[in-house]
């Protein structure tokens, strides 16, 4: 009888030391959350590399129809203490920065938004309306510029919206003269075309 009591306590014990063992365990991780970075579209080259509190992860998969859930697949994951955290994402061509905030057990999605380039042609000599056609759109450039640069956006020129990468164009002046070419332009910057 004593060695089956003897037992008996030795076994409560150690269902007691496991019990203390885990919510040690669970009050250590359950102040952690789960940290997703995501982005709806690929633009950038080569995968888009994030870094959180010396941490480094990276974005390899794209979700074009809605948020992905918490620790998402191909989604720059992190598991952090409740806290604020200041962050760098950066890609062949474009460099996000920001600051986001944890909250204890939680999760939180953070979208890496792609900015797409822009891309302004235009002329220092007469306009007669000359038709810009790039991508499939078109534009028409209908002031000159003869003594300034004009800047990107400029009313007056042909103007475009684009993600990163490499166009061809084409340009046609109501007198029938025709210009054509290719222009780079890279996420978050401006490309300036001047026809001749």
């Amino acid at each position: 009888m004593k060695k089956i009591t003897f037992l008996a306590a030795i076994a409560a014990t150690m269902f007691l030391a496991s019990c203390m063992r885990d919510n040690g365990y669970n009050n250590y991780y359950n102040n952690y959350s789960n940290l997703t970075f995501w982005m709806a579209a690929n633009c950038s080259t080569s995968p888009v590399v994030v870094t959180v509190d010396s941490q480094t992860n990276q974005i390899s998969q794209y979700y074009p129809n809605g948020a992905p859930s918490c620790g998402g697949i191909g989604c720059a994951n992190f598991n952090l203490p409740a806290g604020t955290y200041s962050y760098i994402a950066t890609g062949s061509d474009s460099t996000w920065r920001g600051s986001v905030t944890v909250t204890k057990s939680g999760c939180v999605l953070q979208q890496i938004q792609c900015t797409p380039g822009s891309i302004t042609f235009w002329v220092d000599s007469a306009a007669n309306n000359i038709k810009v056609t790039l991508n499939g759109s078109s534009s028409h450039i209908t002031v000159s510029f003869p003594t300034t640069t004009p800047s990107c956006g400029t009313t007056g020129c042909a103007n475009f919206s684009m993600p990163a990468g490499t166009y061809s164009y084409t340009a046609v002046t109501d007198a029938n003269i025709g210009y054509s070419g290719s222009v780079t332009v890279k996420n978050d910057s401006c490309a300036l075309v001047k026809l001749y």
